[in-house]
């Protein structure tokens, strides 16, 4: 499916807000979206018929723990 241009509710599954919906706009398949700084991978985007909202799955995504700065690496003996 293409990128829509609607508001997608979207089921979560995984993470800190398993269970739960929240509503996308424009979310697509394979994109990601934001929830609460949260990461969720977007797995399926559903028509409902007769309705004109759509309705999608998303995966929980774990982020990358960020490598430590320069300036903050211990000094090498």
């Amino acid at each position: 499916m293409t990128k829509s241009a609607a508001s997608v509710t979207v089921k979560l599954r995984g993470g800190p807000f398993d269970g739960q919906s929240a509503v996308a706009y424009g979310a697509f398949v394979g994109g990601l979206i934001d929830v609460n700084h949260r990461k969720y991978r977007v797995t399926k985007v559903e028509t409902i018929p007769g309705w004109t909202e759509l309705i999608a799955s998303a995966n929980y995504e774990e982020q990358p723990k960020p490598k430590p700065r320069l300036s903050e690496r211990p000094a090498r003996p």
